[in-house]
């Protein structure tokens, strides 16, 4: 800018003694040059560069919601489990069978111990941890091999199957100790044929006291912990013979308070009958069952039944499984447990980084609710990595198979699932927090197709030990649904006196899930009495609050940080 100095003016103005004439200052107006102005121009887009590159990265998280499960071995350090924790496993399965009984007790002693240290450094919500137990259920198993190695077979090789306990551990190619035989031992007659694992077969020729002796027809390599299959194993039982199968494992369960019992290869529907009147009678655990898909559609078997007997349904093989059998998993297993409403567990095969390739945005992602992992027995390592699957599809759309289920999810839970089958699942947030009382309106979002995390608030203040064990219960039991994580605290834990709302939303903002912006869905599941608002079970009648998050209050910014 540039300034003219006009004298002829000046000279007209008049000026009096002691005072300076403001006319007569010079003032410049400086501007920057182009180098500065680039320099602040780069800054800027690489700030902006940096904005979408951090909401690129949220985004895709946001569509990553299943729960995780993890086994649990010997091996498993004390890194590991801080590890799986730190990466959202919240239900660790520890095999009875293949475990002794003090290398169990050790695993489930260092667990807990580890999930105590964890939670000191996470004071501001109650973490529950779900314990499962596999058990060995009805089927036969062969004990653990010497030195826990495979043998090879031959054609013509007879081997001997014992009830002697002390080969239990050691077992050798030439006499092997078999789990639960005792059970069918009167019922082998000489020439059944026995099948050890996949590849052995062999026809008895002897029969003793406590032995069986079986000459190799089909030779190959048998492992430890082999399942055997003997004729008519499902149906030879008696029902008054099923209580002392599976009671000493239910006490066990008992005495470690766990939360889940794994079954492996369920097929006898008779068994599972009397263990599920057991468990409503005696105690109070939740049944994970592996079908085996193969022998119930052999044999015609209800698998409709079998499914309605069962918390949960696990498929272990879906991937090394032939192509008619995955068709009969898609087409019947998983319709079937979708509208049973039993929650559905995968296992994914994480081996080696390349495999992650494979099941990257695979379609069964969007058929289960929890993701298994175990150690990986190329690396040794947990495959970690799996907390990147990211199951992407368009959230505008809502795929209904057929009109059935729809008139079902519209029927049930309506106050809750009508609103979000119409609205969240056309709506693009963040986070839904939810406080309800209503156990079935908290797992009927679980059943719906959410692409965000939903908070369920669970407060424990003033309640008695029936109602909080309840509540933990609960909470264990969303971890293993899609989209649900259950948030328990008690009011030393909520320093700011938040309502249960509040509390989840400065809870995801807290740990990084929330950022000022977001757009966040609350929902208060009530009904209203003469003495004004009060949580219930029936009759539940919806508030919803939508909103941007606002910024943190200054006074408030570091107090949940």
């Amino acid at each position: 800018m540039e300034y003219n100095n006009d004298n002829d003016n000046l000279d007209a103005v008049p000026s009096m003694e002691g005072e300076e004439d403001d006319n007569e200052r010079d003032f410049k107006v400086l501007l920057s040059d182009n180098q500065s102005l680039m320099k602040r121009l780069q800054e800027f887009k690489k700030a902006c560069d940096e904005h979408e590159k951090h909401a690129r990265k949220r985004c895709k998280r946001r569509y990553y919601n299943l729960g995780l499960m993890a086994r649990i071995v010997m091996e498993t350090t004390d890194d590991e489990l801080n590890s799986l924790l730190k990466n959202g496993v919240r239900t660790f399965l520890i095999d009875t069978v293949t475990s002794r009984r003090n290398e169990f007790e050790q695993i489930l002693i260092r667990t807990k111990t580890i999930v105590d240290q964890f939670q000191e450094k996470e004071p501001k919500f109650q973490l529950p941890i779900g314990i499962a137990l596999q058990f060995q259920g009805d089927c036969c198993r062969i004990g653990r091999l010497r030195n826990n190695c495979s043998v090879l077979l031959h054609r013509s090789d007879v081997m001997s199957l014992t009830l002697d306990e002390s080969y239990r551990y050691c077992s050798y190619r030439e006499i092997a100790y078999v789990i639960n035989l005792k059970y069918y031992f009167k019922t082998l007659k000489l020439g059944d044929i026995i099948s050890i694992g996949n590849e052995v077969k062999g026809k008895i020729v002897k029969k003793l006291k406590n032995n069986v002796a079986v000459i190799i027809e089909d030779a190959g390599i048998i492992n430890s912990y082999e399942y055997i299959e003997i004729p008519n194993q499902c149906y030879t039982l008696s029902d008054e013979t099923f209580p002392d199968i599976f009671m000493d494992d239910l006490q066990l369960a008992m005495q470690a308070k766990a939360d889940f019992l794994v079954l492996p290869r369920v097929r006898c529907k008779p068994f599972l009958r009397a263990l599920r009147q057991s468990l409503k009678d005696d105690f109070d655990f939740k049944l994970i069952g592996t079908i085996d898909l193969e022998f119930i559609s052999s044999k015609m078997l209800d698998l409709m039944g079998t499914v309605k007997l069962l918390d949960y349904v696990w498929i272990q093989d879906m991937f090394s499984a032939t192509a008619s059998l995955q068709n009969q998993i898609f087409t019947n297993l998983i319709p079937l447990a979708k509208c049973l409403k039993k929650p559905i567990i995968g296992t994914i095969p994480l081996e080696r980084c390349s495999d992650f390739k494979r099941f990257e945005n695979h379609d069964f992602l969007w058929r289960i609710d929890t993701i298994f992992i175990q150690k990986s027995t190329w690396c040794n390592k947990y495959p970690l990595i799996v907390k990147k699957l990211l199951p992407l599809k368009d959230f505008h759309r809502a795929v209904v198979e057929n009109t059935a289920a729809l008139k079902s999810i519209l029927s049930s839970y309506q106050s809750i699932v009508n609103f979000i089958i119409r609205t969240i699942s056309s709506v693009e947030c963040q986070a839904i927090v939810m406080h309800s009382k209503c156990e079935t309106a908290a797992v009927a979002l679980g059943r719906v197709e959410i692409y965000c995390p939903v908070f369920m608030m669970l407060p424990f203040d003033d309640i008695e030990e029936n109602e909080f064990q309840c509540k933990l219960k609960l909470a264990k039991a969303l971890n293993m649904r899609r989209n649900l994580r259950g948030i328990m605290y008690s009011k030393e834990m909520n320093e700011g006196n938040l309502s249960p709302i509040e509390y989840g939303i400065e809870y995801g903002r807290s740990t990084g899930l929330l950022e000022t912006g977001d757009f966040v869905i609350t929902l208060d599941v009530c009904k209203e009495d003469e003495d004004g608002i009060h949580f219930g079970i029936n009759e539940d009648v919806v508030i919803l609050r939508a909103f941007y998050l606002q910024p943190a209050p200054i006074a408030e910014k570091f107090m949940y940080s």
